[in-house]
């Protein structure tokens, strides 16, 4: 009885793994091309398939960057964004300091004669730096990007294509990430999954969260964020889509921006954009229901079991160890799973064999990953992550 129960938690942990990473995304090509099917077949037998058509112009917009001590960035940020392709009586830009004291307001006083607008508050963390700038804004259409993104020259006008269509609300374009020292992107082929993730669920107006670093939404649908919100682009996508609007991913809009120097640096990210990523699914269970349709499944898949994936790879391992004894295909499976551990391990402490190629590195983020999603829930769950942020120091370019 005790084997058939270590057997149920070994199967089921390995499932969310599985459904995570390999399951949803299939599902989702194979929807895509189902649903493209269907619409070819009605369109060829004489149904209307085109929507309404879409509103004509390009919206005013407002620029939102929130900043604390950016004062080696913030100059090209604004430069960036000065330069972009998009009529200049219909943008305005607009930076909120989150009690800097490093310059970088002075630097972005600067640039007052061009327009450029300063707020400038107590320590409050992004979401009160947002509460407060937004009501600065004249523009329809917000646009969130962050001080250390920088846009390509028609990123602005790309991204709010996609809103001349009344049921979309949020546009999340493309982040693509890069070092300047001209390093690999560790994060490579996971960001390779979460835009192809993107792309699939916007064909279906739900995609799960925005890009930080890039994203466009509707002014009335963006009221203040809850005091404490760390992961202000998830939880923008979801109340759009509680409202009943679509989010949508356009690729064609792209933003540069570089990766954390380390691994440290990368995993206290990840950890706070973990904790941060757990309060805002508390605040919006609600579509969890299944009345919310697809929505609901997208939700599940690819953010609420990823999120508990950690948990499933350890009841896995601890189930495993259990059963192996007692059988040559779970001692197969222990075995395979402490290589997998092994190659994390080399990975990490940058022993990777050449032979092994990319091997041990994609390991050791995976598990590095999981392992700040573990400590991002406990933070959660005791009430320990805080709401201001301090920012990760970036290389320099040689």
């Amino acid at each position: 009885m005790l084997a058939l129960a270590l057997s149920v938690v070994f199967w089921t942990a390995i499932v969310v793994v599985l459904h995570t990473y390999a399951i949803y995304p299939f599902l989702l090509i194979v929807l895509d091309a189902v649903e493209q099917a269907r619409s070819t077949w009605r369109y060829i037998g004489g149904t209307e398939r085109r929507r309404p058509a879409a509103q004509l112009g390009l919206p005013h917009v407002s620029v939102l960057v929130a900043a604390y001590n950016e004062a080696s960035c913030i100059a090209q940020r604004i430069e960036n964004l000065l330069a972009q392709d998009y009529p200049a009586d219909k943008i305005e830009i607009i930076v909120g300091s989150d009690a800097s004291t490093d310059g970088t307001d002075a630097i972005v006083q600067h640039y007052a004669a061009r327009g450029v607008k300063l707020s400038r508050g107590e320590r409050a963390g992004k979401a009160g730096v947002l509460a407060r700038i937004i009501g600065l804004a004249r523009g329809d259409v917000l646009i969130l990007t962050d001080a250390n993104s920088e846009f390509e020259k028609d990123a602005i006008r790309r991204l709010v294509q996609p809103l001349r269509d009344p049921v979309v609300g949020l546009v999340c374009g493309r982040l693509r990430l890069h070092s300047p020292l001209g390093a690999p992107v560790a994060e490579g082929a996971y960001w390779k999954l979460e835009s192809m993730l993107k792309l699939y669920e916007s064909r279906r107006g739900c995609v799960m969260g925005a890009n930080g670093g890039i994203y466009a939404v509707r002014k009335h649908l963006f009221p203040p964020l809850p005091a404490g919100t760390v992961v202000d682009d998830f939880v923008a996508a979801l109340r759009v889509l509680q409202n009943g609007y679509e989010v949508q991913y356009e690729p064609e809009a792209v933003a540069h921006e570089e990766t954390a120097p380390g691994h440290a640096d990368e995993y206290k990210r990840r950890v706070r954009i973990a904790a941060g990523g757990f309060r805002a699914l508390a605040q919006f269970r609600d579509l969890l229901s299944p009345r919310h349709g697809f929505t609901s499944f997208a939700l599940w898949s690819h953010k609420v079991l990823r999120w508990f994936v950690p948990q499933a790879m350890v009841l896995a391992l601890v189930a495993n160890a259990l059963l192996a004894p007692h059988s040559r295909f779970y001692a197969a499976m222990l075995f395979a799973q402490c290589g997998a551990y092994l190659l994390a391990a080399l990975g990490l402490l940058g022993l990777s064999p050449r032979k092994l190629g990319k091997l041990p590195d994609a390991a050791a983020h995976f598990v590095e990953m999981n392992a700040a999603l573990l400590v991002g829930f406990w933070r959660f769950s005791r009430g320990l992550q805080g709401q201001t942020w301090t920012r990760t120091e970036r290389a320099k370019a040689a």
